[in-house]
């Protein structure tokens, strides 16, 4: 079974969450982003409990530098490893590497930290906060964001 949220694959027992009204099947990573759902039998009745979680908001504190996919592919030709020895050490698929290289898919987060420790290189900078200024950002609407131009006949 995979995770709704993020393609992962599951082991052992999945989380059932609410997310926006829907129910999903997640990893244990993911579980962090609904409202997690248990069941319980009282009388021979299934009863559906919601167990309410705060959300953890998402921070984003650090990005992959613009030519993240170059840094890798110079630094293990540098080395003289394959794509397949790559991957062997920082317990990989070959395909995830060839694809990173490609820049065909984003690294998660956790390939990041693999590569990074092995190759001896930051992949990482720092993203600085944008401060915008005027009306509150938490109450904008569409209307707010887009410019409408009628159509001339």
């Amino acid at each position: 079974m995979q995770c709704e949220i993020c393609g992962r694959e599951i082991h052992g027992r999945g989380h059932t969450i609410v997310v926006e009204g829907s129910e999903m099947t997640v990893c244990s990573l993911c579980k962090d982003y609904g409202e997690e759902k248990s069941t319980v039998v009282q009388h021979g009745v299934v009863k559906v409990v919601k167990k309410e979680k705060k959300v953890k908001p998402i921070e984003f504190t650090e990005e992959l530098v613009e030519n993240y996919n170059e840094i890798i592919r110079r630094e293990r030709e540098r080395r003289g490893w394959s794509q397949e020895e790559l991957a062997k050490k920082i317990q990989e698929k070959a395909s995830l590497i060839r694809k990173i290289e490609n820049k065909e898919i984003t690294p998660e987060p956790e390939v990041v930290e693999k590569l990074e420790r092995i190759l001896e290189v930051k992949l990482r900078e720092k993203v600085e906060e944008v401060k915008v200024q005027g009306r509150k950002i938490e109450n904008l609407t569409l209307g707010d964001v887009v410019i409408i131009r009628k159509k001339k006949k």
